[in-house]
């Protein structure tokens, strides 16, 4: 009680009046009551010190020649709309007052002013006062430890747009209904899921992440749900679905707009029931997985061409999260470099020299249509190659084949074929045909490697003579 009675004595407050009687009274009043106090016969004088001054408050007079009482706390507000103004007013005045009131002052005291009355209301407005700078400082302490957030459950970024990002992810982690992370092509959509995953009392229960996108149509429905013996053929055995294996974690719908129209139903009912039912079979199991799906298409359209059913939409997307885009965010471009060449070394046991000035400048202008994802595949690449200049050749010949494509308007999937096949070479040429040192460089199995050498008809011995 003592501390807060000390902190009201250390307040300063500004009286108003062009009485310099009244003036001097209430001065002399406040000061025996231990405030600090600034008075001022003109509202016009008064303004400059506020704007220097941290009032506690402000008691003023509403009649006044020039600036009235009126015209000062319109200002004040414009300069603090949350510090305290006391009126002071005669008794024909009182409905101007109750005016005051309304457009935002603190409170009101009637001529002769009680001592006590006044006292009695300062105290009340400083009190209010210093709550609302301690929320203050407490809004400046939070905004500056957002801006230290520069690595968040796996992601990385400290433009404020994705401060923004990480205060969402918090927020949707508390709850438990559906999220639907929106996002284009390798923007980390699976990176939030499972920092939600992670924040929430969900974090040491299974994560299970599905690409709807990679599993055969005919094989959806038995991977999500499961099914039982003889269900269909070659059901030789039972099989858990995915819902099963998430438990009461998470379940991660990668592409929802992927699975086909006629399953989207049966996905609504397990959303409502909170039941699946295997293939197969008569009897519903509980399902407790939270579900997070998330679509780099726009839905809306998609309903539009009757390939997203509405139903699903809205009950999959009670919690929407958008998940920007590298070009919303691009000035953290050198710290993500830098994260992805630490990492690089971290997996790979390698010292890599930190990337200079002028190559960090000109990632940070380049285009990134495949976002972060493309930015990570690219900063590996430079780390493998070791040089700007074997780095620049190959950044050409993607360049080459880009514009060869749109010329000769090539499919995608070709198109990614023949970046995927030079790549490839790239690295069986940079290790002279050595496989084991080829595949951790490409970041895959022993046996992916193998297949994409049959599939472009590669001749390893070509790779292995000498120079």
């Amino acid at each position: 009680m003592k501390q807060a009675d000390d902190a009201h004595h250390a307040a300063r407050i500004m009286v108003v009046d062009d009485d310099i009687f009244l003036l001097r009274a209430i001065e002399q009043t406040l000061v025996l009551n231990s405030y600090q106090v600034d008075s001022f016969s003109t509202a016009s004088k008064s303004l400059s010190a506020v704007k220097k001054t941290d009032y506690a408050a402000v008691i003023t007079d509403i009649k006044m020649p020039g600036m009235d009482g009126i015209e000062l706390l319109e200002q004040l507000q414009i300069i603090d709309p949350e510090l305290p103004v006391i009126m002071i007013t005669g008794h024909g005045d009182v409905a101007m007052a109750v005016s005051a009131i309304q457009k935002g002052a603190y409170d009101f005291l009637q001529k002769p002013v009680d001592e006590g009355a006044m006292i009695a209301s300062l105290h009340r407005a400083v009190e209010k006062r210093q709550l609302v700078l301690e929320n203050r400082k407490l809004s400046r302490r939070l905004q500056e430890q957002r801006r230290q957030r520069s690595h968040f459950h796996g992601m990385v970024g400290n433009h404020p747009v994705m401060q923004q990002l990480y205060d969402t992810l918090l927020t949707v982690a508390a709850e438990n209904d559906p999220v639907m992370l929106c996002g284009e092509t390798g923007t980390g959509k699976e990176l939030a899921a499972r920092a939600i995953h992670e924040i929430a009392d969900r974090s040491g229960k299974p994560f299970v992440a599905v690409n709807m996108g990679a599993i055969p149509a005919e094989m959806i429905e038995s991977d999500l749900f499961g099914h039982v013996k003889g269900a269909f053929t070659g059901a030789v055995q039972q099989k858990k679905g995915k819902f099963f294996y998430a438990g009461d974690g998470t379940l991660f719908l990668d592409e929802i707009n992927s699975l086909p129209i006629e399953l989207q139903g049966r996905l609504l009912r397990v959303l409502e029931e909170k039941t699946i039912t295997p293939l197969g079979s008569n009897v519903p199991v509980p399902v407790h997985a939270r579900i997070i799906s998330a679509t780099n298409k726009n839905l809306i359209e998609e309903i539009a061409k009757g390939r997203f059913r509405k139903d699903l939409y809205f009950r999959l997307k009670v919690l929407p999260v958008n998940i920007p885009a590298l070009e919303e965010w691009r000035a953290d471009i050198p710290l993500l470099v830098e994260h992805f060449r630490q990492e690089y070394c971290h997996e790979r046991q390698q010292d890599v020299e930190p990337f200079d000035h002028k190559t960090l400048l000109s990632l940070q202008k380049k285009e990134w249509p495949g976002n972060v994802r493309e930015l990570k595949n690219y900063v590996r690449r430079m780390c493998i190659f070791g040089s700007q200049s074997g780095m620049d050749e190959f950044s050409q010949q993607l360049d080459n084949l880009r514009h060869q494509g749109i010329k000769q308007k090539v499919a995608l999937k070709d198109f990614l074929a023949q970046v995927e096949k030079e790549y490839l070479m790239e690295i069986l040429e940079k290790n002279k045909g050595q496989i084991t040192e080829s595949y951790q460089d490409l970041g895959i199995s022993r046996k992916s490697i193998y297949d994409k050498i049959n599939k472009y008809d590669l001749d390893l011995a070509l790779f292995r003579k000498p120079l």
